[in-house]
């Protein structure tokens, strides 16, 4: 139960999704996306990322696992979702397209990595926000050096520390334009941004919406 499922051609076009995968997406059959890819369903910034990964993919014949994802679900609140992407063999052994599953990520259901000092970091990092030791310390403190720290953390969750950070960062922001009247320009001071014109491009980058924009259709 919420687990997605989809099924994707040579040509990274769907041809299988389960309808835990289509609801997400605000689709009442899987008729409707059929055919499709990424850039007709997703908005741009998510869809270059999908297809980027898919091409690794197709060009190694290699999965990606255990990606730990931040993504609007269909009440515009961000969820991590971990992400598992396989490649589809022909009885040749070639690689004829991609499939794979999304889950959203509850830490007390979900084993996010099988790495448990990297999850453990991974809370740390969530809970303390911009707070939030650096990343040289945070090494230090768990025995490790920050290329090691890197290495782990990336192989874990396909992002650096820093990109896992971003990405926090950017959940509080949207809690705060969801549920607060505050200018925005203080909230990204709150947030460790030098400027609203910094956040703004960061939560662009992600969220693909303006914070403006997004407190106009979410809050």
């Amino acid at each position: 139960e919420g687990v997605s499922f989809f099924a994707k051609d040579r040509k990274f076009c769907l041809i299988y999704a389960n309808p835990s995968f289509y609801r997400r997406l605000g689709l009442k059959s899987q008729k409707e996306l059929l055919g499709k890819n990424d850039f007709e369903l997703f908005p741009e910034p998510l869809a270059k990322k999908f297809r980027k990964d898919d091409e690794w993919i197709i060009e190694t014949s290699k999965p990606m696992t255990g990606l730990v994802e931040l993504f609007l679900n269909l009440q515009g609140i961000p969820a991590w979702y971990q992400t598992n992407k396989f490649p589809i063999m022909n009885k040749e052994d070639k690689p004829i397209g991609v499939m794979g599953t999304v889950q959203k990520y509850d830490k007390d259901s979900l084993g996010v990595t099988r790495d448990r000092k990297i999850e453990s970091i991974m809370e740390q990092l969530r809970a303390e926000g911009i707070n939030a030791p650096s990343i040289n310390r945070l090494a230090k403190a768990n025995g490790m050096s920050h290329r090691q720290l890197n290495r782990r953390f990336k192989e874990a969750t396909g992002l650096t520390p820093q990109q896992f950070m971003m990405r926090s960062r950017i959940e509080q922001a949207c809690e705060e334009l969801r549920e607060s009247d505050r200018p925005i320009s203080d909230i990204a001071y709150e947030l460790g941004f030098c400027d609203q014109s910094a956040f703004t491009a960061q939560f662009r980058k992600r969220m693909a919406l303006t914070p403006k924009k997004y407190r106009e259709q979410y809050g």
